[in-house]
Parts: structure tokens; sequence; C-alpha cells
């Protein structure tokens, strides 16, 4: 019977051509047969019967409807199908159009929706409610399904999609794994309170790892979950989530936690402290102010804890952060045709640190920004930019900051539009404003003048296969220094003086005058006008305060798409040190369930170059069997240091029933151990295995070393 398959609309069209069909309709029916025979309230129909309505289709052998009761029969080889999403299949089957109750033996029945197909011998449905006995159960293949759930009895509520079963035993293939007295779980993605995928795992020296979700559902518009965890040489913990959608321009996020440590583990490993906690919010909003003809947005990212072993406890393999600053934020802007308005504010935590007391923060800041508008000329456009910026702290220098940028441009196409001209002038008025200092240092005021030419040109030209574009930009910026008193970091004050040095947190924003040329190029097929090269070369020449001309860094910049992937380099070369300080390289390429992808960062440091020492490549080749099956590896290697920061080797099954992902992965993670190293080396074997739509497992087996 599992075999038996039906098309609706090619058996309807078959019977309705037949030369022996014949019809009877009623009220709620359409009947079509080979042979019909209607007796008083009674319609028996035979051979190739089809009936249907606005919410059942059936097929069967033979049919008897009952007008009068409102029942129907079915007989051998019945089908039925109810609002195009349930399917059953069975030898007999006797429905009551009045209630929708069905009795059915024995039977297959199979929710389009879900996937979920069940075998049982006898069904009986009423109202919403399907009693199954003996049943199998999987969204697999019927005919040798890779797992099943075999039972005494279940019940399947079709509305609510959530089954019962009683006498459980999960099968394998044909290997039973798992047997309890009572399984429920939902077929379909309907929020609903219940458990999570449980994570489970082993450590050399945190021991056994459990943890449980707990998700609790109690409206459509929030939620929350509990994740106790235990770590049986380590301690224990629980972190809380809570979401909540307020409005349809909103969400809300809030996460707190705390964890434990067991004496024997504090002291063995010297930790910094025996809990770890934290909470962190984070929540958006539009329209808060704003209507249709303006836009406004609220984000927050509130984070506070004691120290990063907060963050690595949590159960979530890619919540992993050595940084050690924590950044908390207030982002709001209102947009309109004419001004952008803003406020922010930063609020660091440094975990590295026992006080946050010298830590600087950064609150408030105001933003006021007009677009451009022209003038009572033509082409003559100005603007103006406000910023208030407040650093602050209880130990050490702060400062208020306010700069106003006024910008005056002109521009115009040229020699039939072969060139453009442009020329702007921006002012810049900056004042700070210092407090909170053991020096006598004084408030500094700065105004700036910054005078720009340019010319430029954009260029096309058609070829029988390709486009050809070239476009040229030289522009010239001369600043002068119209203003200056007080204490400006590197502008007054002398070079490694007190005074400098405690200035060192807020430098003074100053442009020395440059030429700037850039070329950039691009070869375009003629066809679909795809991108097939792109090369810019950018080259700044300097003058100090002397007038002594110098090369700026020269940065060439290439990107290849070939018919699978692409090739991008960077190099940048400094004139004065003669050397590249810096040199990237990407490559992508996939082809045949083949993808490969490759990454390269160098850079130099040197006398005229701020840059650091640094060498790193990345590495990730995937292949795709077929569709459901993929491997792949990856790396971090650190090749200045080398340090290997990350690698793994991974492998995925997705069919339409189950997944199976397993991961073994080497990687270095932050601690707050009191060493000089403060990071762990950890190797993780990782697997998941989820059964759909009835749950999984996650399990992590971790063997720790110190770094």
């Amino acid at each position: 019977m599992l075999k038996y398959t039906i098309s609706s609309l090619v058996l309807a069209a078959t019977i309705l051509n037949a030369s022996t069909a014949k019809q009877e309709t009623n009220q709620q029916f359409q009947i079509l047969a080979n042979n019909i025979d209607t007796k008083t309230n009674v319609i028996t129909a035979t051979g190739e019967v089809v009936a249907y309505s606005s919410d059942y289709y059936l097929v069967a052998d033979k049919i008897i409807y009952n007008k009068e009761k409102s029942e129907i029969e079915l007989f051998d080889n019945v089908m039925i199908v109810k609002n195009n999403t349930i399917q059953t299949q069975s030898n007999y089957a006797k429905l009551n159009i009045k209630t929708n109750d069905i009795y059915q033996n024995p039977t297959v029945l199979f929710d389009k929706s879900t996937n979920i197909w069940l075998n049982s011998n006898i069904t009986n449905k009423q109202n919403n409610t399907v009693d199954l006995d003996a049943t199998t159960i999987s969204s697999c293949n019927c005919i040798d399904p890779f797992w099943s759930i075999k039972s005494t009895s279940a019940d399947y509520d079709t509305e609510d999609k959530w089954l019962n079963t009683y006498n459980t035993r999960l099968y394998i293939k044909d290997i039973p794994v798992l047997y309890t007295p009572y399984l429920g779980f939902s077929t379909d993605t309907t929020r609903r309170t219940g458990l999570l995928y449980p994570s489970l795992g082993f450590s050399d020296d945190e021991g056994l790892f459990y943890s449980q979700p707990i998700y609790v559902a109690p409206a459509d518009y929030y939620d929350i979950e509990f994740t106790p965890q235990i770590r049986t040489f380590r301690g224990s913990g629980i972190y809380v989530n809570y979401r909540l959608v307020d409005s349809a321009y909103s969400s809300l996020n809030f996460k707190t936690g705390i964890f434990k440590e067991k004496s024997s583990y504090f002291n063995e490993f010297d930790l910094k402290n025996n809990k770890h906690f934290g909470w962190n919010l984070n929540y958006t909003r539009s329209k808060l102010f704003s209507n249709s003809d303006n836009q406004d947005g609220l984000y927050l990212d509130l984070n506070s804890l004691n120290d990063v072993e907060y963050i690595t406890l949590e159960n979530d393999e890619n919540t992993v952060s050595t940084n050690e600053k924590i950044e908390s934020k207030l982002n709001y802007f209102f947009n309109t045709n004419s001004y952008y308005y803003g406020l922010y504010g930063k609020y660091y935590i440094d975990t590295s640190v026992n006080s946050n007391d010298s830590t600087l923060q950064e609150l408030p800041q105001l933003h006021l920004h007009k677009y451009i508008n022209e003038t009572f000329l033509d082409n003559l456009n100005y603007n103006f930019d406000f910023q208030f910026k407040n650093y602050t702290r209880d130990e050490g220098i702060n400062a208020t900051i306010y700069d106003l940028s006024i910008p005056v441009s002109y521009s115009k196409n040229i020699l039939d539009d072969y060139l453009y001209f442009s020329i702007k002038n921006n002012t810049i008025f900056s004042k700070y404003n210092y407090d909170n200092s053991s020096l006598n240092i004084k408030n500094g005021e700065l105004i700036q003048n910054e005078t720009t030419i340019g010319v430029g040109t954009n260029l096309i030209k058609p070829y029988e296969n390709y486009l050809h574009t070239v476009s040229f930009d030289a522009s010239y910026l001369y600043p002068k220094l119209a203003h200056k008193d007080g204490d400006l970091y590197k502008v007054t004050t002398v070079e490694n003086s007190a005074i400098e040095n405690q200035l060192s947190p807020f430098p003074v924003t100053q442009t020395d005058k440059f030429i700037k040329l850039k070329l950039n190029q691009s070869l375009f097929d003629k066809d679909d006008l795809k991108e097939i090269i792109n090369h810019s070369l950018t080259q700044s020449i300097i003058y100090n305060s002397l007038n002594e001309a110098k090369f700026d860094d020269l940065i060439n910049y290439t990107k290849i798409n070939i018919e699978n992937g692409f090739i991008s380099n960077s190099v940048t070369y400094n004139f004065q040190d003669d050397k590249f300080v810096e040199n990237t390289l990407s490559i992508n390429y996939n082809i045949n369930n083949f993808e490969i992808n490759l990454a390269y960062y160098d850079s130099k440091s040197s006398e005229n170059s701020s840059r650091e020492d640094l060498e790193s490549y990345s590495a990730s080749l995937d292949y795709r069997f077929n569709k459901y099956y993929k491997m792949g590896y990856y790396t971090n290697y650190n090749l200045k240091e080398n340090i290997r920061n990350k690698q793994g080797l991974k492998f995925n099954i997705n069919e339409n029933c189950w997944n199976f992902d397993i991961r073994l992965e080497n990687e270095i993670i932050p601690t707050t151990q009191n060493n000089p190293t403060s990071a762990i080396e950890q190797s993780v074997v990782y697997f998941q295995l989820q059964l759909k739509p009835l749950g999984g497992i996650k399990q992590k087996y971790i063997s720790q070393q110190d770094k």
C-alpha cells in the first residue's frame, strides 16, 4: 500500500474522458465512476471512483454515499486528500462529511506541510484528533526510512501539528537506539513551549558537559529561553535569553547569565574570578518619531560582564571573543530630505584591568549634517556638518570636542563633456575643552581651511565583444591653518612632553597639502554587461610643512572575474622605504561541486609606515558529493608568530528528513588565568544529529592545554 500513488488531475481527466464514465452531482460532492447506482438517498459507485468537494478528494474502487447520514464508505485502494495537505491511504475508510470524523484500517497518513507520514493498523479521527494504533512514524522514504518511531499507540492533532506517542522506540534503520514510555513533538516550525536541542560534551579539564535549553513561548510577540549547563569538573551555570517584538518596527533581545566555578578548578587554573556573570541588551527600532516624509532608527547594544569567561562559557561554539574591550553602543538617527541628525554613545569595559575607572568613554556624541543644497548660481553648492564628542572617565584627562565643517563647491562639465572640473573650499572650526587633568593644560582652538581643485574624465569605448571604461581623477588639496590657540596634540605641544602624552587620546586631524591621482578601468562583456576585469591605481604626492614633496603609498588593485570565481589582489608600495608594505590576495573558485577560498595578508613595519609586522593566511575547501553530502577543511594561520589560530575538518549530510554534522577543530580561545599566556589551545570534536522534525542532539568533546 505504501507504494500506491495516484495523480488526481490525471485520474480525473482519464475518468471524464472514458466512454463508460458516469457522474452524479449533489450539494456537497461530485462523484465520477465507471458505474453509479442510486437508490433513494444512497449512491453506490464502482470502478475507478473519484469523489470530490471543496475540502476533500477521494479515490477508491468502491464508494457508498449515504446522503441522509452524511456518511461515505470507501473500499479497496482508498486514498483521501483533505485541503490538499493531509493524505491518507487505506483498504477501508468511513467518513462523516458533517463532523469530518473518519475511521480507517490499515492506514497510511501523510501530511504534505510537514512531510510526516504515519502507518497505523487502525485510525480513528474525531474533530482535530487522530487516534492511531500500532503506529510507525517518520519523515523519510517510506520504503527504507533512515529513522522511524514505532509505538503501540499515538494521537495526532491535525490543527496544532502535535504528535504524542506511547511506549515509543526510536529506530535508526532497523536498529533500536532509544526507548521512552512517552514522546511528544511538534511536526512543524510553529513556536511553542518545549525542549530545544541538548548539548553534550566532554573535556579533559572540565569533565562531562551537559546543556539543555528550555524554550517558553507564552505569546506570539515574546519568548524566553533558559539554558542551564553543568561541567562536572568545573562548575555550573545558567543563561537566560528573553526576546520581544513590541511592534512591527522593533525587536528586543535581552540575555543574562552566571557561571560559578568549583573551588578545585578555580585554584588549579588560577582564574581571576570564581564567578562569571554579565548581561547583554540588544534593541532595534525604526519609525520611533518619523513619518512618511522622513526616517529614523534606534539601535542599542549594551553589554556588561566581569570577565571574558562569561562569553566563552556560553554554549555556542561560534561565540568566541578575544577582544579585551567590550563595547556598548547607542545610535539614534533622524533623517529628512535636507538634514541628518544623530545621537551616539559608546561605553567600554576593559576586561584586562581590575578597574574600569581609567577607561575612556565616548558619551555622548551629537551629529548634525545638512545635505548639499544649491545656491543662487547653477552648480554652486554648499552644505555643513557639525559634530560634538564628549570623552569622559573617572581617572585621567577628559575632553569635549566641537567640529564644524562648511564646504562650498562648484563643478562643471567642459570640452563637450569629455572633462569635468570642480573646486571646493572647506572651512573647519574645532574647539577642544579639557578637564580633570593634573597638568596646567589650556583649552585648544583650531581653524583650518582646505581648498581642493579637481579635474577628471569618464570614457567608454565599445568593441565587438567587450566594453572598456576608463576614469581618471586628479585633485589638488591646499590646506591652510588659519588659527590655533591653546594645547593641541602635536600641533602646539612639545614633542614627548608630559602635556603631549596626556593629550594623546585626543589627536587633531590635520591634512597636509597633497596631489591625488586615481586611474580606474574595467572591461565588461558586451552582451550581459558582467565585469570581467577591474584595475585601479591610486597615488598621492604629499607636501610637508617645509613644502617638501614625497610620494605617499602607491596602491595597485586588480580583480579578475572568471566563470566560476574571482581573483583579487591589492599591493601597497612605500617609496620612502623602497619596499612593498602591504599585500593582500583573495581567490574564490567554484566548479563541479568544489569550492575553494584562499586569502593571504602581509604587512611590513617600517620607518615611514604605521603598519605592524603581520603575515597570515586563511583557507577553506568544500566539496559537495551530491545534493546532500558535503565535506570541507578550513584553517587560519599566523605566519609571523607561527601559530595556527584555527583549523578544522567538517562533514555534513543534509537529507530531507535528517541532518548530520561533524567537525574536528583546533583553536585558541581567551581565558582569565593569572598567567602571561591568557589563552588556551583546545581540540574539539563536535557533532550534531537532527531528525526532522523530531529534534536532535549536539555533542562536543574538548581537550585543552595552556598556550
